[in-house]
């Protein structure tokens, strides 16, 4: 099923909303009014019939107890054009006037169009029923007026127009609202989907393979632009890391590659008795397959962490004997190079994963020693402090150009572009030591100073 654009769904979305509202307010708006205007119609009749007896009460004579016959007769015939149908009666209820006796033809023509007229302008039935009012004069009760109209309420023909052109007005100011919601919508609509379109665009070219765009459109919104900079972000670290990989494929085809040749070559000349197979030509074959069996356990490292394999076997620990233990194994080393090592650690209990924090100090160690010069120094030191133990090896040697520094935990990243393993390494014992360091919620960090040492900074929490 073809899905609708976002622009199109939004301004359906909005004359929806707005039709709805406006729905809601019309039929509602109509109720009220339609339900207060006859209850104001009904009011009305009720008030004027009211007022008609209180003025026919002033047509009696009390002097000569008789009534003013003309002003009851034309107050009668003009009120049957009103809807109403007089009779006075005596106080004895005797019939003073009566509008049906005086024009019975005309009172029934005149009730059955009121009857028509308000059966098709309401939609519904009414009758005819008589009110009675006393009339007095002062505290003397006079007579009777009793008036007939029609119920609940007679109202004209222009008023039911001044309802209709009510009902007319709600239409089009609804009509003229879902058309504004509509082009309002789609101008919204643009504005959100115009960043969309452009983020689609450079996703699909990053997809392509295509890292090199920066996205520096008008987002439009806080979130957009939120959106924007992630998949910039996404583009590059996705560049990088095809770099290294790509970095990566020529390191392993190198690395593989030379060892792996001089196997051959040196296997080949014995096959072929032009070599003696001596003890020393096959310790070279045995190096070589030490070097590539190195390779081989980098990969494995990194394999283990992508797999979530990276288990730990938390205890506690002191910090110092694991310190001591890991410059042990480099004494040799340090001792040809004439490096000076110093160790500054209190008695400090961590709580983690022994083996894994000793894989890290070592690490560290090797690069130290690897990168400092003879005659320099390497520096431990440790203390503990707010719930946290920091640890930092800090040597003084080349250091860390400031290019290479915000990559150096990146996986299969070596400063040294070079390809020898014996200095550069393969660039896996830094990742490996920041993913322990994650895998126990700590940090490590480095700082370096290019061409005057390094150093790296280790923090664990220690025991609660």
């Amino acid at each position: 099923m073809k899905k609708r654009k976002l622009s199109t769904q939004l301004a359906s979305g909005f004359a929806a909303i707005v039709f709805i509202v406006i729905a809601l307010i019309s039929v509602s708006a109509n109720l009220l009014i339609r339900s207060r205007f006859e209850a104001y119609m009904e009011s009305e009749q009720a008030r004027l019939a009211k007022e008609l007896a209180d003025e026919l009460s002033n047509q009696y004579d009390m002097t000569a107890a008789s009534w003013n016959m003309d002003y009851i007769h034309g107050a009668g015939m003009y009120a049957v054009n009103d809807g109403y149908f007089l009779k006075v009666l005596d106080r004895q209820k005797n019939v003073v006037w009566d509008i049906e006796q005086h024009d019975m033809a005309c009172c029934e023509e005149m009730m059955e169009k009121i009857r028509s007229d308000m059966e098709r302008l309401r939609n519904a039935q009414g009758s005819f029923v008589s009110h009675e009012y006393p009339m007095y004069q002062g505290q003397t009760l006079i007579g009777y007026a009793r008036i007939k109209y029609y119920t609940p309420y007679y109202a004209n023909e222009n008023a039911f127009h001044f309802l209709y052109s009510l009902n007319l007005i709600l239409v089009v100011i609804g009509a003229v609202s879902i058309v504004g919601a509509v082009i309002t919508g789609l101008l919204f609509a643009r504005r959100i989907t115009l960043p969309v379109s452009h983020i689609i665009r450079r996703t699909r070219k990053i997809a392509e393979g295509d890292y090199s765009g920066v996205s520096n459109h008008n987002a439009g919104s806080a979130e957009m632009q939120e959106l924007s900079q992630a998949v910039t972000a996404m583009a590059q670290t996705l560049d990088r890391q095809e770099k290294l990989r790509t970095r990566l494929t020529g390191d392993v085809a190198h690395e593989l590659r030379t060892p792996l040749t001089n196997i051959a070559s040196h296997l080949e000349m014995m096959c072929e008795g032009i070599w003696e197979p001596t003890p020393e030509r096959l310790t070279g074959c045995y190096e070589e397959i030490q070097r590539i069996s190195g390779l081989v356990d980098d990969m494995e490292h990194l394999h283990r962490i992508d797999a979530d394999q990276l288990r730990l076997r938390k205890s506690t620990f002191a910090v110092r004997p694991l310190l001591r233990n890991a410059a042990a194994m480099f004494e040799r080393e340090m001792a040809d190079q004439q490096i000076t090592l110093a160790i500054d650690c209190d008695d400090i209990l961590v709580n983690a994963d022994h083996d894994r924090i000793a894989q890290v100090v070592t690490n560290l160690l090797s690069n130290a020693v690897k990168y400092t010069e003879s005659g320099g120094t390497i520096r431990i030191s440790g203390k503990s402090g707010d719930g946290v133990f920091r640890l930092t090896v800090s040597d003084t040697g080349i250091g860390i150009s400031p290019e290479d520094l915000p990559h150096i935990f990146e996986r299969f990243y070596r400063a040294d572009k070079s390809r020898n393993r014996s200095t550069g390494g393969s660039g896996v014992g830094l990742a490996v030591a920041k993913a322990i360091m994650d895998a126990h919620a700590g940090e490590l960090t480095a700082r370096s100073d290019y061409g005057h040492g390094s150093s790296f900074t280790l923090t664990l929490p220690t025991e609660s």
